[in-house]
């Protein structure tokens, strides 16, 4: 069941409806982010692994409208199923372990992957791939993406940096992404609902927080052209790197590391 503190209408109802526009704005304006942005906020109210399962729904919905307007769908699953497949493959097993790492635990995980996505965004860009180790990148990079997606419902960020490396065109980053971030709900959905992170609890939640960031994500894309999309970036990336240091203190804390 959700934390007590936000068990009643309408503070749970309207932190996720804020928590998902804003998150879904980001998502719309530089077309990654709002996993991420979603967690790091939503840490802050509920535990980690509550804050997975509200993360579940509009993580679908957002991708799954990203998807779904992609140029040459058949072109994307043919030449990126490799990776889709050993990160479906790894996610089915993390996704269904989480829960018995514990709040902890998640939390550092949850840090290290928002620490992991500001590094690669901030600091990593000039990073690229050669073609012939696609393969090898795809199966790397995927296996990754499992490993850390399942505990943290965040395997967008080796799936980012893949994408950076290869130096893919911004069309082809937001359809790229799409597509393996929506393959990777079905495992993930699938050990959720196993081991009950995921819920009768979030249904309502998760939906009101799909449709604010669907509706964030339409603004945002609205704004790409009256703002300037890296100096926004870099701003936001800027504070959850501060977010991310924080979440890691707290969570090495509590094993009287620091």
């Amino acid at each position: 069941m959700i934390t007590d503190i936000l068990s009643s209408f309408p503070s749970l109802y309207l932190i996720t409806a804020g928590v998902f526009f804003f998150a879904g704005t980001i998502k719309g304006v530089v077309g990654i982010g709002l996993p991420t942005t979603a967690l790091a906020f939503l840490t802050l109210v509920v535990s980690p692994l509550e804050a997975i399962g509200l993360n579940l729904i509009p993580m679908i919905a957002t991708n799954l409208y990203q998807f779904v307007s992609a140029q040459d769908i058949k072109s994307i699953i043919r030449t990126h199923y490799r990776f889709a497949l050993i990160m479906s493959a790894m996610l089915l097993v993390t996704a269904s372990l989480a829960s018995g790492f514990g709040n902890d635990f998640i939390k550092l995980m949850i840090s290290i992957s928002i620490l992991l996505f500001c590094v690669n965004n901030l600091f990593l860009r000039k990073w690229r791939m050669r073609e012939a180790y696609d393969h090898f990148w795809q199966y790397s990079l995927g296996c990754a993406s499992g490993l850390i997606g399942g505990l943290t419902s965040a395997w967008g960020v080796p799936i980012t940096m893949y994408l950076v490396m290869k130096n893919v065109t911004p069309r082809q980053f937001v359809d790229i992404s799409g597509f393996l971030i929506i393959v990777g709900c079905i495992p993930v959905t699938v050990g959720y609902v196993a081991t009950d992170i995921f819920n009768e609890s979030f249904i309502i939640p998760g939906l009101i927080g799909a449709a604010a960031g669907l509706v964030g994500f339409r603004c945002g894309a609205s704004l790409r052209g009256k703002i300037e999309p890296a100096l926004f970036q870099k701003l936001v990336l800027w504070m959850f790197f501060a977010m991310g240091l924080r979440m890691a203190y707290s969570a090495l804390s509590s094993y009287g590391i620091l």
